[in-house]
């Protein structure tokens, strides 16, 4: 686990070589993440980062002004573009200094992270000793000669073990670092910072619904109709036998068939669309719990409230605050006059 403080710190080793995709996604990521955190009313940015070379020299560094940042919390290896496995590890013995920093980060209880060939950094390090780590298949061999002793995971792109973060790929970048920084102690901004980051199907589905902008035809079978007039009526008073007529199908069938399919009722399914659609307003909108109950289908904001709370675990101005996208009303357009 991370040291608690008010800025965290993020190192990113930069050089000949190494991949610059990885570090560009992670830094798209800090800086939305700092950009949630404005508008819910910071003072002061919650993240900061340095690209560092391999001796641990600053080579750029955001979101502090001028002066070196302190000790990192979470240091970030993002691989070489690497030949074959003779290539990595020359390159690995050419940047021993970052493996020593890696080390000395981890030690301190930060968090390090390795992905792609960045992993056969962390087995220089002695940090894969023992511990289960993903690696990129064709360089199995060469991460193994630098940790002879490590697990190789079997079919998972990414393993975290003790505050070491490996994955197989470098497209994990922003995956694994939202990740990292929740158990660096930031849970609610990286949360919505995968809200807004990584794809969410059920929002997108609930989109498609909400915009009415499909254009796909209904497919002839009686479940998938039964689907697509709850998706488009999700917002209206929930009807059964509204809706099992649009299937040409009797209501019994429809409750007995659907339950087996998709592994619930069709109330319920209404109830994720509307509390997925009411999760969207609460994190984006100023609207009042009353104003999104009518919105999202339910006759008063108690309903809502008891069906939110079944399926999330918390009440709906406790998922706002912690949740929220934007400023909070007072705050609105503060920014704007300075």
């Amino acid at each position: 686990m991370c040291r608690a403080s008010k800025t965290l710190c993020v190192e990113l080793l930069a050089g000949a070589d190494h991949l610059q995709g990885p570090t560009a996604a992670m830094v798209d990521v800090l800086q939305v993440l700092n950009a949630v955190a404005r508008l819910r009313g910071a003072k002061q940015d919650p993240l900061n980062w340095q690209w560092c070379a391999a001796d641990g020299r600053a080579l750029r560094r955001a979101g502090s002004g001028t002066r070196r940042l302190r000790w990192p919390d979470l240091f970030v290896v993002p691989g070489w573009l690497a030949r074959n496995g003779a290539h990595l590890s020359r390159l690995v013995e050419r940047d021993h200094g970052a493996a020593a920093r890696a080390l000395a980060v981890h030690c301190a209880g930060g968090q390090v992270l390795g992905l792609y060939t960045g992993v056969a950094l962390l087995g220089q390090a002695g940090l894969l000793e023992q511990r289960r780590a993903a690696v990129p298949w064709p360089f199995i061999p060469s991460v193994l000669r630098h940790a002879p002793h490590l697990q190789p995971a079997e079919g998972e792109a990414w393993v975290e073990q003790d505050g070491v973060w490996t994955a197989d790929s470098p497209t994990l970048a922003t995956e694994l670092l939202l990740r990292a920084l929740q158990a660096c102690g930031l849970d609610d901004l990286a949360e919505a910072g995968r809200a807004v980051l990584l794809h969410t199907p059920e929002r997108q589905r609930l989109v498609k619904a909400v915009a009415r902008a499909s254009t796909a035809r209904v497919g002839p079978g009686t479940l998938e109709r039964a689907r697509r007039w709850l998706e488009d009526h999700w917002h209206e008073r929930y009807d059964l036998g509204a809706a099992a007529r649009a299937a040409a199908t009797s209501e019994r069938s429809l409750l007995r068939h659907f339950r087996a399919a998709f592994g619930h009722t069709p109330l319920q399914h209404v109830h994720q669309l509307r509390i997925t659609h009411a999760r969207i307003l609460l994190e984006t909108t100023y609207l009042p719990i009353e104003a999104i109950a009518e919105r999202c289908g339910w006759h008063d904001a108690a309903s809502l409230r008891t069906v939110f709370a079944r399926h999330t675990g918390s009440t709906p101005a406790a998922y706002r605050e912690r949740h929220r996208l934007r400023s909070t009303r007072r705050q609105w357009g503060q920014d704007l006059c300075r």
